[in-house]
């Protein structure tokens, strides 16, 4: 019994943080270079699922690159994949290592898996 506990205590603290932030079509992306906001936002579409309730704003679900927590090649294929979601109506996922907007994972996909 105890090695029961144990493993299932073990299984749960090796959970991931990760929190999603969207799974949807892209409704637009928008690059802020303001004084006081340098990021770039995406919008998904108000129908998106998998919302995390704190990344809404005027009715959708947005997630925010800021430029100095990720690598500028990193922010690139981010990008890619987002911008072509956009152009092929297609759906992405968009994830956060922790429980905030900013994205760290991007998925093209149709499906969540």
């Amino acid at each position: 019994m105890n090695k029961i506990i144990i493993t299932l205590s073990l299984l749960f603290s090796s959970v991931s943080y990760a929190e999603s932030i969207g799974f949807g079509k892209v409704a637009g992306i928008k690059n802020y270079d303001f004084s006081n906001a340098k990021n770039i936002k995406v919008f998904l579409y108000s129908d998106a699922t998998l919302i995390n309730e704190n990344c809404i704003e005027k009715q959708r679900v947005y997630g925010v690159i800021t430029p100095n927590q990720h690598d500028s090649k990193v922010i690139d294929r981010m990008l890619s994949l987002i911008t072509t979601a956009y152009v092929t109506n297609k759906k992405i996922r968009l994830h956060s290592e922790t429980d905030s907007c900013e994205i760290d994972f991007v998925a093209l996909q149709e499906d969540v898996f």
